[in-house]
């Protein structure tokens, strides 16, 4: 029995069938009327043309998801002609109050012809700001370390970058409010984008007398161009599963060697549960059984997790720079105490009408935003998500103590790594990989790929002397040896 049909919940079914053929009866029930929990999309239409936007979980790439860009092969669907595409990316984090930037690294390289002195000072903290989350994601297993702490130790950045110009952008990852920032895991905060910029497809390495700056992407990026969600359907047509939707789970309780699953239509007698789905759901469930540990209960409502509010808004947005000369993929607005994150789909999608980038946006903030506020929104969205505090890091591993008890499972992005569709994955070929009986060869945690720190400096130094061959004079060799400084002084 699996609860929940969102990323966890289809792939603890898809690996299921893959690893164990039709050894066990497999039901997945869904409390909505769709698949896809985060992965939800809509159609917009521009020039003519539809466009699949993603409006809850979006973007993935190769580097930090290795296996699940290797699933999605798999099933068939990394073709850039139809199903997959990549974009150049990069972002700004932009001041509004002063209505400047306050960081800004564009999409192409050759966006650095446009800098001023004052973005390659900043350019050369964010070299040494990168080394250091590099060397953190490489030496430390430590989730539990805060962001704050870790920044006393980062005696090469001043105080000014890192809360006005670093805080802000890890927003992008931990969606805590700024004032909460330094509660979070400085490994969480970090290790997406470690990965995703300096990961194991590598940087090509440098001429010695390269060409001027190319239209080179200075990030890249992923796309699913029949959405995420349309992914996850196209793995249960692979599993030959069908959910069983609008199907919510009250109960769960263990009477002997088995579960009992209260649903709507009746009870279900199941030999193992995976619940693949938040953990205040699980909770709730698991409580109303009346037979689980309170020790169990107390960690599961413990961990922070919460209803991001996303406002979808066309033909213009409410939180992007005033300036466009610095819209990008991703920005970041500060208004104060406010911060905004928005995804311009314009960058990450197909052109229309010979050039013309469709005006479709994403935005969520903390604290809330007010959608409805905005003129431009056409879809208000809900995305849950972890609210990654060393709290929440230390709770998640010692949720890991119950893993199996009573033939219970969790699954889901929030239970390891970083919430995404590769912890998803992950998560899910774990539970498979725990049931009996032997998987069948070439299946499950055999398919898994593991990522490789030690390209990471590697890639990392060649990013850095690439870019540094544009820069002044007098900041080239800082951001080009800005490991080695680090290595030496940090």
């Amino acid at each position: 029995m699996i609860i929940g049909a969102g990323a966890a919940g289809v792939f603890t079914a898809y690996r299921l069938r893959e690893m164990y053929g039709r050894f066990y009866d497999i039901v997945l029930l869904e409390a909505n009327d769709r698949v896809g929990g985060n992965c939800y999309s809509t159609t917009v239409t521009y020039g003519g043309r539809n466009y699949s936007i993603d409006c809850g979980a979006q973007f993935f790439y190769k580097n930090p998801q290795p296996s699940y860009c290797a699933l999605v092969e798999q099933l068939g669907l990394m073709d850039e002609a139809t199903d997959v595409i990549s974009a150049p990316a990069g972002f700004t984090v932009w001041d509004k109050q002063a209505n400047a930037r306050r960081l800004w690294l564009p999409s192409r390289l050759l966006g650095f012809l446009h800098y001023a002195n004052t973005d390659w000072d900043r350019l050369a903290q964010f070299a040494i700001y990168m080394t250091y989350s590099a060397f953190l994601d490489r030496e430390t297993t430590n989730w539990s370390l805060s962001v704050d702490d870790w920044f006393s130790k980062l005696v090469l950045l001043d105080s000014d970058f890192k809360e006005n110009v670093i805080k802000p952008f890890m927003y992008q990852f931990v969606s805590l409010p700024l004032s909460r920032i330094g509660e979070s895991s400085a490994l969480y905060a970090v290790t997406y984008f470690v990965r995703n910029v300096f990961g194991d497809a590598g940087v090509p390495e440098g001429d010695e007398n390269p060409p001027e700056l190319p239209g080179l992407p200075t990030f890249q990026t992923y796309q699913s161009m029949i959405g995420l969600d349309g992914i996850l359907r196209k793995a249960l047509s692979a599993a030959r599963v069908t959910p069983t939707l609008s199907s919510p789970v009250t109960s769960v309780a263990r009477s002997g060697d088995v579960s009992i699953v209260q649903t709507a239509a009746g009870p279900i007698q199941a030999d193992h549960v995976v619940f693949a789905c938040d953990p205040h759901a699980a909770a709730t469930i698991l409580q109303a059984g009346g037979t689980s540990p309170t020790t169990l209960l107390d960690t599961l409502k413990g961990l922070e997790y919460v209803g991001l509010p996303i406002s979808m808004q066309k033909d213009g947005s409410c939180w992007m720079p005033s300036n466009t000369d610095y819209w990008e993929p991703v920005s970041t607005l500060v208004d104060g105490s406010a911060v905004r994150f928005t995804a311009w789909f314009g960058r990450l999608r197909p052109s229309y009408n010979f050039g013309q980038k469709i005006p479709v946006f994403k935005t969520w903030g903390a604290p809330d935003i007010d959608g409805a506020s905005c003129p431009h929104q056409f879809l208000p969205h809900r995305h849950y998500i972890p609210l990654p505090t060393t709290t929440f890091m230390t709770l998640r591993e010692s949720l890991q103590g119950f893993q199996g008890k009573d033939g219970h499972w969790f699954a889901g992005g929030w239970t390891r790594w970083f919430d995404s569709q590769e912890a998803a994955l992950d998560s899910a070929t774990w539970v498979a990989d725990q049931l009996p009986p032997t998987a069948l060869p070439f299946t499950g945690r055999a398919r898994m790929v593991a990522p490789d720190p030690q390209k990471v400096e590697r890639n990392l130094r060649r990013w850095l002397e690439r870019v540094a061959r544009h820069a002044p004079e007098n900041r080239r060799d800082a951001i080009a040896h800005a490991i080695d400084e680090v290595a030496a002084k940090g």
